[in-house]
């Protein structure tokens, strides 16, 4: 009996050193940070040949969604905020202002893999404009993805959060075509920061 436990112990050993097999450890993801804010400069649009400027009753809803972080051709989903497991979308007024400047709205905060992204892509839809007494309905040209693309690199490491800001014009992106105001997306990414 002891014979057969000791064979049994070796055989044992034996099956575990030969399924010894190095692997290496999967690296901790990073956050991304997606920031949306209105430009800055962009603060007035004309009329009928009457400027208005944005002021606190000021509305110009936009709509985000499906938002991706490419490596070339693979891609990886953003969700609005770290407990979230899918986007629902949300609309923001891109025209709220805070402390006599345009708001800045967290879109997306996103656990990542840690590598080099080639590009984001998110939905960016209208909805009505309201400055002064106009209520102005605002759509995307017939011709046009409700998906945009930014492309720049970025990197996000293990354990860091790579924030990405990125300014929409708000009134340079409408403009007047027959009896419609169209939306022309007008927007860049102006800063990447880790922290």
């Amino acid at each position: 009996m002891n014979k057969l436990l000791g064979l049994l112990i070796i055989v044992l050993l034996l099956m575990s050193s030969a399924c010894d097999v190095n692997i290496e450890r999967s690296p901790d993801p990073g956050i991304l940070e997606v920031v949306l804010q209105a430009d800055p400069t962009d603060t007035s649009i004309v009329i009928l040949g009457k400027t208005y400027t944005v002021d606190t009753s000021s509305v110009f809803n936009v709509h985000v969604f499906e938002a991706k972080a490419y490596i070339d051709s693979f891609y990886t989903f953003l969700v609005p905020d770290l407990d979230q497991f899918h986007d629902p979308g949300n609309t923001y007024n891109i025209l709220s202002r805070k402390e006599g400047t345009y708001e800045k709205f967290t879109i997306y905060r996103s656990y990542v893999p840690p590598e080099t992204f080639t590009h984001l892509e998110f939905g960016l839809t209208p909805g009505v404009m309201k400055i002064a007494d106009f209520q102005i309905p605002v759509e995307l040209p017939p011709d046009s993805s409700v998906l945009v693309q930014l492309n720049h690199r970025f990197t996000v490491k293990e354990n860091q959060t790579t924030q990405i800001l990125i300014q929409l014009e708000p009134f340079r992106s409408v403009v007047r075509y027959r009896d419609s105001y169209l939306f022309r997306r007008k927007l860049r990414i102006v800063n990447i920061r880790q922290y």
